[in-house]
C-alpha cells in the first residue's frame, strides 16, 4: 500500500497527460468543439496581418497572422496543474500550506530559466515577424543539396546555447522550413533534423549537465561530465548529419 501511495503522484500525472493527449479530448477545443470558448484568440494590435510575406518565401503575397492563442484548459500545463491539485487532495502527507511553500520555492528556483525562455521566445518571434529567419534561410539555400548535411548542426548549436530542444526549434524551425522549401527537399525532414541534432546537444548542454549533476550529487564535477559526454555528442551528431543527408536524396 505504501508503494502504491508513493507512486500515486506519478500515476495521476500520467493519467491527466494521457487524457489531454487523446484526440477525442483535443476535439473539444476545436473551433466547432464544445469547449472552444475556453481557447482565447487575441489578435496583437498593430501587428496582426500587418507584416507581408511574399515570394520567394511564399507562393503569393499575404499578411502574417499575429494571434495569441490562450488555451485555458487544453494546455498541457493545465493537466499538470490538475494532477498537482489531485495529489494534494488525496495525499495525507501534503497539506495545502506545504504545497504553497513548495510552489514558492519552485518559483524562486526557476525564475531565471523562465526569464531566459521568455527572452528566447521574444527573440524568435521578432526574427520570424521581421523575416530575419526567412532571409537567413534564403542565404543558406545557396548551399544547395549540401545543406541537409549541416541542418542538424543548427539544432545542435541551438540546444547547446539555450539548453532546450523546444527553444532551439522555436528559434530555428522556421529557418529550416524556409531553406527546405527553397532547395526543394522535405520541410518535415529538415525540421526533424533540427530536433534530432538538438537532442544530441543535450549531452553537453551546460544547463542539462548542471541539473543532472545536482540530481546525482555530483555538483562541482560538471566539467568532468562534459568531457565524458563530448565525444558521444559529436559522434551522434555526425551520424544524424549523414543520415539526414542520405534521406534528403530519398525524399527530394
Amino acid at each position: 500500500m505504501e508503494v502504491i501511495k508513493a507512486w500515486s503522484p506519478f500515476n495521476i500525472l500520467t493519467g491527466t497527460i494521457l487524457l489531454w493527449s487523446l484526440p477525442q479530448f483535443k476535439s473539444l477545443f476545436a473551433e466547432d468543439g464544445l469547449l472552444a470558448a475556453t481557447v482565447l484568440k487575441l489578435q496583437i494590435p498593430f501587428l496582426h496581418l500587418q507584416v507581408q510575406e511574399m515570394p520567394p518565401i511564399s507562393d503569393a503575397v499575404h499578411g502574417l497572422p499575429a494571434v495569441w492563442n490562450v488555451a485555458l484548459i487544453s494546455a498541457s500545463g493545465t493537466a499538470i496543474l490538475i494532477a498537482v491539485v489531485l495529489t494534494i487532495l488525496f495525499s495525507s502527507r501534503v497539506s495545502p500550506s506545504e504545497a504553497l511553500s513548495q510552489l514558492r520555492s519552485v518559483i524562486l528556483d526557476l525564475w531565471s530559466p523562465l526569464a531566459m525562455i521568455s527572452i528566447i521566445m521574444a527573440v524568435a518571434y521578432i526574427a520570424n515577424f521581421s523575416e530575419a529567419s526567412s532571409s537567413i534561410g534564403l542565404g543558406l539555400a545557396q548551399t544547395g543539396r549540401i545543406f541537409p548535411l549541416i541542418a542538424p548542426v543548427i539544432g545542435w548549436s541551438g540546444v547547446f546555447i539555450t539548453g532546450s530542444v523546444v527553444n532551439s526549434n522555436t528559434l530555428f524551425a522556421h529557418l529550416q522550413l524556409v531553406t527546405a522549401s527553397q532547395i526543394g527537399t522535405s520541410e518535415a525532414l529538415l525540421v526533424a533534423a533540427n530536433t534530432s541534432g538538438g537532442v544530441m546537444a543535450k549531452l553537453i548542454s551546460p544547463q542539462s549537465i548542471a541539473i543532472a549533476a545536482a540530481a546525482v550529487g555530483q555538483v562541482g564535477r560538471e566539467s568532468d561530465i562534459m568531457r565524458t559526454t563530448l565525444l558521444y555528442s559529436f559522434g551522434l551528431l555526425v551520424y544524424v548529419c549523414l543520415w539526414t543527408f542520405i534521406l534528403s536524396f530519398l525524399v527530394w
